[in-house]
């Protein structure tokens, strides 16, 4: 059997969980439309979630990964981390990780980070993700 090792080793500094009504999601897409999609997401994130027939359960989750990275950073979306601050990319064997742009990169040095761990999970219904920041 392969060898498997957990890419992230140190000190949890903060942790967050959020859970989106993916419900909730799909109304804001109905009603903001592109507007709303281009303020939360990346270009990537977009992409990713358009590949599937219904994409809401896949916005749903990264809406929760963005606000439980930023609960785990204890700021909050606003001055010092904005949504599309964080981005979503699969790993190398499939599984979520974070992708930061430059705010997040100083936000994640500023707090003694060297990388945040994500946990992402949905139903038809609801979407849930786990932030960690690494030491």
């Amino acid at each position: 059997m392969e060898a498997v090792s957990l890419p992230f080793k140190g000190p949890v500094l903060g942790i967050g969980v959020d859970i989106v009504s993916v419900s909730r999601i799909r109304g804001l897409v109905e009603r903001q439309g592109q507007r709303f999609l281009d303020r939360v997401y990346t270009e990537a994130e977009l992409a990713y979630c358009r590949s599937f027939r219904d994409p809401s359960e896949r916005y749903a989750a990264r809406f929760a990964a963005k606000e439980a990275v930023a609960k785990a950073f204890s700021t909050g979306i606003g001055k010092h981390l904005d949504w599309k601050s964080v981005g979503i990319v699969s790993g190398e064997r499939g599984q979520p990780q974070i992708q930061l742009d430059r705010k997040g990169e100083a936000l994640l040095g500023q707090v003694g980070g060297s990388h945040v761990a994500i946990s992402l999970s949905h139903s038809e219904e609801s979407a849930i993700a786990f932030a960690a920041v690494i030491g």
